[in-house]
């Protein structure tokens, strides 16, 4: 294929960014901003699309915002590794990484935490990164509770913040917490809080504040990039030449020069730029779509090479979620009997093309985590929450008044029981045979993907709903709390997290689970009792194990990561992205 012919095909896929990239220029949206772009090659950009469809579907939504505490309506897009953390983990490895942190400790009943910060840390402004900025960060969060991202989880367990020196920073916690600094300073794929520079966010109300302005140096932030074009077309980093890690010797510069967000595209569109090699990875696909690629791109690849599953287990085990303050889904039976509908090896033999496995618990499958699975095998086993039953499921219903002529739906005072389950885009594959099987069992079902999915979790107003779980990875704990009342608000409410299920009984144990450090044998007692609650009273039901299928394109860019060489995990909305731009090299002409 001539080079002309090569170009109109890169225009048509990609369209007038690949101009960007090869001629440089000022072409700010409508609304955008920039400074004067260098030119930069093909060879040393990295383009990829944005995870977050309700935020950058079409186009960007935030192109002129950059708050990270703003739940909703912030894409991950530069803050999620910009704004560097004081620790990595790495969950293939059960391996903590310091970064900005040189250590912590508690003192001896884990009510106060000290923790100590690098003293060549900068700023991209220059100003110092000290220990003020996360006491800051901490305070504004707390008092800002429960609008704000972690703002909730601040308010609960802080109850004072200072800065002994500038780095130095001391937390004095309302109740014990050995899990803290693990829980909310330490990067977990996507979890983690975002210290934020306080010279620059102090006197702002973080509820409005955009923290946007190119011209100023703004968004302000550690990392080794600077934000050089935001659109609603696109958003553009270009490596510095000032990053402290650098300087200090603890980190190389990136190698890769520029990093390109397009607006979140739909799975056949990335599949055609994927093989056009006009990106060089992108959000999961299918698993149909990621072999489409595999099969028609010799030099694409993921973190199984080129064979299935094409992907990793991640930390987000999916679940059939229920907002239980609002009927039917208010009644534990009708949520057993909508449990004993579902066929869980069918969606993934039907849903995934058996690439995939099933779950009964809402933990990810990680090598830390399976002895807490195991130990809980026989309340599994008397919960029946993997049993696959439409007969056991009809009993419940009889028995709750429901009624079902042949061929019909489940009635009651002639009103079908109605199953609308929100789902985003990524789900479109095992909705339609979830769905299915509610069907069959006698449940009026369907499925609704639109653009405000999300808010429609966040707010209650989808009552049934299909995501993720961001908790655990090697301690239990991390997922049981997010059904704590806690994070519960009424319908029509935002919440932090969206299983509605307040449960006093189930709190009181979790609260002292949060106070008793891993490895103690009582941690052990009080998850076996917190999971009997909840496999009793099913908030949600577990489905699938979440794999991140994520291409990894080589012919610009090689050393992803992968199952032989596990440094970092590869999804780049994640706190690791870092990690990976790091670590990726050039391939030699």
């Amino acid at each position: 294929m001539g080079a002309f012919h090569l170009a109109i095909r890169y225009i048509i896929l990609f369209g007038w960014v690949f101009l960007l990239i090869g001629c440089g220029g000022d072409p700010s949206g409508e609304g955008g901003a920039s400074t004067r772009l260098d030119n930069v090659p093909r060879n040393r950009t990295l383009i990829m699309d944005c995870a977050e469809s309700n935020i950058c579907g079409g186009q960007i939504q935030d192109y002129n915002s950059f708050n990270p505490f703003l739940p909703g309506t912030t894409s991950r897009t530069g803050f999620n590794f910009l704004y560097e953390p004081l620790y990595y983990y790495n969950a293939f490895k059960d391996e903590v990484i310091p970064w900005i942190a040189t250590g912590h400790e508690f003192n001896a009943d884990y009510t106060e935490l000290t923790v100590r910060i690098r003293d060549d840390v900068e700023w991209s402004d220059g100003a110092p990164w000290t220990a003020h900025d996360v006491v800051f960060t901490v305070n504004m969060l707390k008092d800002h509770a429960p609008s704000l991202t972690y703002s909730t989880d601040m308010a609960n367990w802080v109850e004072e913040a200072v800065a002994v020196d500038s780095l130095t920073a001391r937390i004095k916690l309302t109740a014990p917490n050995p899990r803290f600094a693990f829980s909310y300073f330490t990067a977990i794929f996507g979890i983690g809080v975002p210290i934020v520079p306080r010279h620059i966010w102090e006197g702002k109300d973080p509820n409005t504040f955009e923290n946007f302005d190119i011209a100023r140096g703004w968004p302000v932030v550690s990392g080794p990039y600077t934000m050089t074009l935001s659109s609603p077309q696109q958003r553009i980093w270009d490596v510095r030449d000032d990053w402290w890690a650098e300087r200090a010797g603890w980190a190389e510069r990136p190698q890769v020069e520029r990093v390109i967000y397009l607006p979140h595209m739909e799975e056949a569109k990335r599949v055609q730029n994927l093989i056009a090699n006009a990106m060089d990875t992108s959000l999961d696909l299918r698993p149909p779509n990621i072999q489409t690629v595999i099969d028609r791109n010799p030099r694409v690849s993921t973190w199984t090479g080129r064979q299935p599953p094409l992907g990793y287990v991640d930390f987000w085990p999916i679940s059939l979620g229920f907002n239980t303050l609002e009927p039917p889904f208010d009644d534990t039976d009708l949520r057993r009997a909508i449990n004993y509908a579902i066929d869980r090896a069918q969606l993934v033999e039907i849903g995934w093309q058996g690439a995939g496995k099933s779950t009964l618990l809402p933990f990810p499958d990680y090598p830390a985590l399976r002895p807490y699975v195991s130990a809980v095998s026989d309340l599994i086993e008397t919960s029946e929450i993997g049993v696959f039953d439409a007969e056991k499921s009809a009993r419940i219903m009889h028995a709750k008044g429901w009624e079902r002529a042949e061929g019909q739906f489940w009635q009651k005072d002639g009103q079908p029981f109605r199953i609308i389950i929100d789902i985003f885009p990524i789900f479109n594959d095992l909705a339609p045979v979830l769905v299915a099987q509610l069907e069959r069992a006698g449940f009026d079902a369907d499925f609704r993907m639109t653009s405000d999915a999300y808010t429609r979790m966040a707010q209650g107003t989808a009552h049934a709903f299909m995501t993720g779980h961001g908790g655990s990875v090697r301690d239990p704990y991390f997922t049981l709390r997010l059904y704590h009342s806690r994070f519960v608000q009424p319908t029509g409410t935002s919440a932090e997290y969206f299983w509605r299920w307040p449960n006093e009984r189930y709190d009181r144990v979790v609260d002292q689970m949060a106070e008793v450090a891993p490895g103690d044998p009582r941690l052990m007692e009080l998850y076996r009792e917190a999971m009997e609650i909840w496999l009793g009273e099913r908030p949600s039901i577990p489905l699938v194990q979440w794999y991140h299928r994520i291409p990894h394109n080589e012919t610009y860019w090689t050393n992803w990561p992968t199952e032989e060489n596990p440094y970092i995990n590869s999804a780049y909305w994640h706190r690791g992205w870092l990690l990976v731009l790091l670590n990726l090299r050039p391939v030699q002409d």
